[in-house]
């Protein structure tokens, strides 16, 4: 949820001393709080000095490999440092010293020839949103079927993710965990490769002791939410942000006891606990409990069960809990979370839309005196859930949802495919054959537009396709 720059892009050439800097929330910072991947990857298999090249959202970065502390690196030609916070530009600075590499520096602006069909891309969405939930990561903007330039979008497609830039940053402690500047949680970075039950994961958490902390524990599913990461590269990615966490594809051993091994891959098997148990019934062979996890490798939000043999994934948190709502109903058909500082539209229209529909009434929603409305990321959305309740899993006592079985949009392109975007099931999140198989308050992603009745049961669980689904608008709490 990025907004794009005219002609520039932000690196941070960060040495091991300026690694573990923070950014403060609103300063000027690299997109998704770092070096972009695309740096890191045209120097794969390179050898230092080699030229290197890579796409940024407007135009081309031509430079050479360069070594630096995260890695062989593609530092761009006659890049100019940026100016110092509140001082003047630099002058007469071009190209890196060596010893820029040994110490702290900040971000440098290089300069970009944008695309001649490029067109000004921050027409809108020039100002970050200001809200307490970390940005999704999304920098570029899509239609129906794939990326295009954020300004040269039709009016349909205006105020989704790519549109807006938000708070994101993590700091790397040094010491085996990463505090999201955002939320204040300190996370693990390590990738636990040996999957475990729930009360294992749950144990394990308990008794960790990385960075002589002992309060570690398994994460709530909005705190796990949080770090998710919707950068959409296009072709293979992980929804994490491995600059910052370790994460690995499983091996084939993996799918042996899988009961869904038939239409599962290595590459969907990124499942990781949450502590979130869902408070309604989900009935796959036996009524037990059943706990949410986010999937790292497919970008879901799905439930297994609590007990048996079901083996997940799992990475430690610490710190106070994160991702409680503070409602305030303003009686005026809008509803304040002091919490998040966003403002929710209090009643859906009961409407169903495609994808770009939805877009278009978030972004021509006049309410409360208010013309600033757009659709939420998947972020922002999944905030908004409630899992105290399943019928629908959101406050009764503040929201109205016409359908209890509805599922609602996000502005958020679901990743690797840009013809899908991400929705959350308020109602049960059902298979063709009406059962809850992943259970109110789960995530997943439809097709943008279409007819549902051209689309098969999807996967082993056999999800239903819906297309239209509903949409709950939202902007920022300003005072």
């Amino acid at each position: 949820m990025k907004a794009a720059w005219v002609g520039f892009i932000a690196i941070g050439l960060v040495s091991s001393s300026a690694a573990g800097a923070q950014f403060e929330p609103g300063a000027r910072r690299p997109p998704g709080g770092g070096l972009p991947p695309e740096a890191f990857e045209a120097c794969e298999q390179k050898q230092q000095e080699s030229a290197c090249s890579f796409r940024a959202p407007h135009g081309t970065v031509e430079g050479s490999c360069r070594n630096l502390r995260e890695g062989m690196v593609c530092v761009p030609k006659d890049f100019r440092r940026g100016p110092a916070p509140g001082g003047p530009p630099a002058e007469g600075r071009y190209g890196p010293r060596e010893s820029d590499f040994r110490r702290p520096v900040e971000p440098a602006v290089i300069q970009v020839r944008p695309p001649e069909t490029s067109v000004d891309p921050v027409a809108r969405g020039t100002a970050a949103v200001q809200n307490k939930v970390p940005d999704s990561g999304q920098i570029d903007c899509f239609n129906n079927r794939e990326r295009m330039a954020c300004g040269d979008l039709q009016q349909r497609f205006t105020g989704q993710d790519g549109h807006y830039s938000a708070r994101q940053g993590y700091r790397d402690n040094g010491d085996g965990t990463v505090t999201d500047n955002v939320t204040g949680l300190r996370w693990q970075q390590a990738h636990n490769a040996q999957r475990l039950t729930y009360r294992d994961a749950a144990e394990a958490c308990g008794r960790l002791g990385l960075a002589g902390n002992r309060t570690w524990r398994l994460p709530t599913i909005t705190e796990l939410f949080s770090i998710s990461h919707w950068r959409n590269q296009g072709g293979r990615q992980f929804y994490i942000d491995r600059r910052f966490f370790d994460l690995e594809e499983p091996g084939p051993e993996v799918l042996a006891d899988d009961p869904f091994r038939s239409t599962h891959n290595t590459s969907m098997m990124g499942q990781t606990w949450s502590s979130t148990e869902y408070s309604g019934e989900i009935l796959l062979g036996s009524a037990v409990p059943h706990v949410f996890f986010f999937n790292f490798l497919d970008g879901r939000i799905k439930a297994a069960p609590k007990r048996g043999r079901s083996r997940l994934f799992y990475r430690c948190v610490s710190g106070e809990s994160w991702g409680d709502n503070l409602f305030q109903d303003n009686r005026n058909g809008t509803v304040t979370d002091a919490a998040m500082e966003l403002m929710w539209q209090q009643a859906d229209d009961g409407q169903p839309r495609d994808w770009s529909q939805a877009l278009g009434y978030c972004d021509g929603l006049n309410l409360a005196g208010y013309s600033d409305w757009r659709l939420p990321n998947i972020k922002e959305l999944q905030t908004l859930v409630d899992y105290r309740y399943n019928d629908p899993a959101i406050d009764p006592n503040f929201f109205k949802q016409k359908d209890s079985a509805g599922w609602f949009w996000s502005s958020t392109t679901h990743g690797e495919n840009p013809a899908m975007a991400s929705y959350i099931c308020f109602g049960p999140c059902t298979s063709v054959d009406g059962v809850d198989v992943h259970g109110a308050g789960a995530q997943r992603s439809d097709p943008k537009t279409g007819n549902p009745s051209r689309w098969r049961a999807r996967g082993g669980q056999r999800d239903e396709t819906r297309i239209f689904n509903y949409a709950r608008c939202v902007r920022d709490a300003k005072e």
